[in-house]
């Protein structure tokens, strides 16, 4: 804020101009210059003086309006960058897939607020890619994505999560009873697959080329949740990574079935940030943290 402008304020909600030279640390002569500058800048008289008290004309409250405003915004700014040090205030801008935003995440962010309540999340789902176009225009600070592309090359990443795929099926199907199935059993199978054009369609493509074989799609969506449900319902098997399914295996909603052609392959869930430009203190707090989640026994 204006020097000048910050004194006139100083003086005017002072009582004299001793106070307010004290106030300002400055020495009594000092403050009157300034006042003087500031008038001579502007090109009008801004106090009466009536004996040896100074009092604001009209020209002075219509400058020391402005002047409070502006000083106020002014303690505003210098308030909220004092935030974006705090590591345990503002808030996180955080993109994620649909896995992470609804399986992975949801037990962090709950434990992360109620140790920190003055941290608050701003989480945007969508695909990877949504995500990855929602950093280059900078609406967040980093993402947690199930698949990073090859042109990805603006991007940090870090490693957080190896999240096998499991071959499941409603409790009941003939290969959920016998507990086992190789590619050419299961490949024949109705299946309820992610649509083309998802990385984790792509894992099964590429499966089924490796094994010669050609995937009996029964149906396509574009959502876990969907797939899950239709598993369920018995409408054909599926491959879905293990943070989706785990919870209704343990419920026997689910039944997974082992694979002995070996594994079905996994998707790595991973952080990625901008190469260039700063974050605030919390939200690089918060990503240490992320970084150490999936390590620990905290979850």
């Amino acid at each position: 804020m204006d020097t000048w402008l910050r004194t006139l304020v100083t003086v005017v909600e002072s009582s004299t101009l001793v106070q307010a030279a004290e106030s300002l640390h400055l020495t009594q002569p000092t403050v009157t210059r300034q006042l003087q500058q500031l008038e001579q800048q502007l090109g009008v008289r801004l106090f009466d003086r009536l004996g040896k008290r100074l009092v604001l004309n009209r020209a002075g409250e219509v400058v020391y309006h402005y002047a409070k405003s502006q000083q106020s915004l002014y303690d505003k700014m210098q308030a909220e960058l004092g935030a974006l040090a705090d590591p345990y205030v503002g808030t996180v801008y955080l993109g994620a897939g649909l896995t992470p935003s609804i399986y992975l995440l949801p037990p962090l962010l709950a434990e992360y607020r109620r140790r920190h309540p003055q941290v608050r999340f701003q989480v945007t789902s969508g695909s990877s890619k949504e995500i990855a176009a929602a950093l280059e225009r900078r609406e967040i600070d980093f993402g947690v994505v199930t698949t990073v592309d090859e042109g990805m090359t603006d991007f940090w990443t870090i490693p957080l999560l190896r999240d096998e795929l499991l071959l499941v099926a409603a409790p009941g199907h003939p290969l959920a009873e016998r507990g086992a199935a190789s590619a050419a059993e299961w490949m024949q199978e109705p299946l309820v697959l992610m649509r083309k054009g998802s990385g984790l369609r792509r894992i099964l493509d590429n499966l089924a080329t490796e094994h010669g074989l050609t995937l009996q799609v029964a149906m396509e969506t574009d959502s876990l949740e969907s797939i899950n449900r239709l598993v369920q319902l018995g409408v054909g098997l599926s491959c879905l990574p293990r943070s989706c399914v785990q919870d209704d295996i343990a419920a026997g909603r689910l039944a997974a079935i082992r694979t002995l052609d070996g594994e079905l392959g996994a998707r790595t869930i991973t952080l990625i940030g901008r190469r260039e430009g700063t974050l605030s203190a919390c939200a690089g707090r918060f990503i240490r943290v992320l970084s150490e989640w999936w390590k620990s026994d905290a979850h």
